[in-house]
């Protein structure tokens, strides 16, 4: 097989099946749906996460509010993926993706020395990969009608 790799490769179409903007809007949003709805639920436990032991009500308010935007996104992903389709739904997944890591880098730049426990690289990086399969998605269904 003269001009083929003897290992597999991920070629376009793969990337394509594999990021499709309806099942990433929905696993998205499945999973900050989830999230969301435990850390406001268990806002004493994310606050102490997040602040240490010595938190305050002002801390569980904060992981309570945050959960509450958290589950603006989740809704929002989960109706994008269910009733849009296209073209529209690929700008909505980037968009989506976007404001999620613009969002993510002002609280990190706003919070970066309050040793805040969610900014924390092991915290911060399954919404941060999340987030970019969701903008993948978007842009390689991008030309799509």
């Amino acid at each position: 097989m003269r001009g083929h790799p003897t290992h597999p490769r991920v070629n376009e179409m793969d990337m394509k099946t594999i990021f499709q903007p309806k099942w990433w809007l929905i696993g998205v949003g499945t999973i900050f749906t989830i999230m969301g709805l435990w850390t406001y639920a268990n806002g004493e436990g994310s606050a102490e996460a997040a602040w240490g032991a010595d938190y305050t009500d002002y801390d569980v308010f904060y992981e309570r509010a945050w959960a509450a935007n958290i589950l603006m996104i989740a809704i929002i992903c989960l109706v994008s993926g269910q009733f849009i389709e296209g073209r529209s739904q690929a700008i909505l997944a980037m968009t989506i993706a976007g404001v999620n890591i613009l969002s993510f880098a002002l609280v990190y730049l706003a919070g970066s020395d309050l040793d805040y426990g969610y900014l924390e690289p092991a915290a911060a990086a399954p919404g941060m990969i999340a987030a970019a399969g969701l903008l993948l998605s978007g842009y390689l269904h991008l030309e799509e009608e």
